[in-house]
């Protein structure tokens, strides 16, 4: 039996690596954009005060707090949903990140910055953990808290 050089078996080990890091590079690439497209409709939804369709994306075991408070339940934020007034404030400045863990899990951290007479007055940072399960992907938390500067 032959062996081979050194130089080759280590070769062939750093393709390897290689080649599974790119396929699982690409796996997350597809959940990215998966979250991204779910993000924008869950954000469509809100904005048009679409509780059903906002519920529907989230978990009836999801974690919610607001500005570091725990909310009791999904029922409580749907409810509080439903009651914001309409249309809201656009933010001067919105940046999005995306990041995804593994083939059933994400997270989103969404910024918005709101100015009057071009000065930073207030803002929110969003991020929502997004989990796939039986029914497909779902959030399981919510943090959102609000800074008025």
């Amino acid at each position: 039996m032959k062996r081979l050089p050194n130089k080759t078996l280590l070769l062939a080990i750093f393709l390897n690596s290689v080649w599974i890091v790119k396929a699982q590079t690409n796996g997350l690439e597809y959940v990215k954009a998966e979250i991204m497209k779910l993000t924008d409709i869950e954000i469509n939804a809100f904005r048009a005060g679409d509780c059903k369709t906002m519920g529907d994306l989230i978990d009836d075991n999801a974690t919610f707090y607001l500005d570091g408070k725990k909310a009791p339940s999904k029922e409580m934020i749907i409810g509080f949903w439903k009651r914001i007034q309409r249309p809201f404030e656009k933010p001067s400045k919105v940046t999005s990140d995306f990041f995804p863990t593994s083939n059933n899990s994400a997270y989103v951290v969404r910024i918005m910055e709101f100015t009057k007479d071009g000065k930073l007055y207030k803002k929110e940072i969003v991020t929502k953990v997004w989990v796939k399960g039986k029914e497909g992907w779902k959030i399981s938390h919510l943090h959102s808290t609000i800074k008025v500067l």
